[in-house]
């Protein structure tokens, strides 16, 4: 599938759909099946993307875990009201598993780019090793760090508007979690140019070391460009489906 369809089918089954059937569909079932009904398009599609691909190695552990947890969630709040707290108290564990990655030195984006470098033919060992020198580490912990921020956004905005609307705050939630999710891919995959020039730098020995097992990577085409950011607008995205 191409990556602008890609894209054009996110948008539909993680944004337009829960937004619309939220909308049309909550006078007909309720406020609590909407919720829940609005969501399961979106998770047939991502079990769907990660069948398809078993390369992402820790990235497909996260996005397994991420549509455990979300589905778990939201059958076990029990309201419609519930489910949108249980959405906070959700982020909250996120922002803490982001912050302990941070402060025991590895950050789980430097997992994420880690997975796209492989998907483009570089050695998994040696830039996971290169990776965590200096030039390259800081970045990680920085994009990291906008996913703690990305989490806090989240927590204060979505709490205000439950306090201020009651269950109406799903509308401002499905839009707000999109917003953030674009912004974060936006910034993961700026990075990812970044950090394959980085790596790409490196000493020439360690430059001969990783290009037999790649293709040359980035003239940044359109294609790749496009792949990526619906890449990172998948899988980096950090709230549950």
């Amino acid at each position: 599938m191409w990556p602008a369809l890609m894209l054009i089918v996110d948008f539909v089954l993680f944004f337009i759909f829960p937004l619309g059937f939220w909308e049309l569909g909550r006078e007909v079932v309720g406020d609590y099946p909407a919720m829940l009904l609005s969501t399961l398009p979106g998770i047939f599609y991502s079990l769907y993307r990660f069948k398809n691909n078993a390369r992402l190695h820790y990235t497909g552990i996260c996005v397994i875990l991420n549509l455990t947890a979300g589905l778990l969630v939201d059958l076990l709040s029990g309201s419609a009201l519930q489910l949108l707290w249980n959405n906070i108290f959700y982020s909250a564990a996120l922002l803490f598993i982001y912050s302990v990655s941070i402060a025991v030195r590895k950050p789980l984006y430097l997992y994420f780019t880690l997975d796209l470098m492989a998907m483009r033919g570089y050695d998994r060992k040696i830039t996971k090793e290169l990776f965590f020198e200096k030039k390259t580490y800081k970045l990680f912990q920085l994009i990291t760090l906008i996913y703690c921020a990305n989490e806090l956004i989240y927590i204060v905005c979505l709490s205000r508007w439950i306090m201020k609307y009651g269950v109406e705050a799903y509308r401002l939630d499905i839009i707000l979690v999109s917003s953030l999710n674009i912004i974060l891919s936006i910034a993961s995959l700026a990075s990812f140019f970044f950090i394959h020039q980085a790596v790409n730098d490196i000493t020439p020995v360690k430059k001969i070391a990783i290009a037999k097992p790649r293709r040359t990577l980035l003239s940044i085409s359109s294609y790749w460009t496009s792949f990526h950011f619906e890449r990172a607008y998948f899988y980096f995205s950090t709230h549950k489906r």
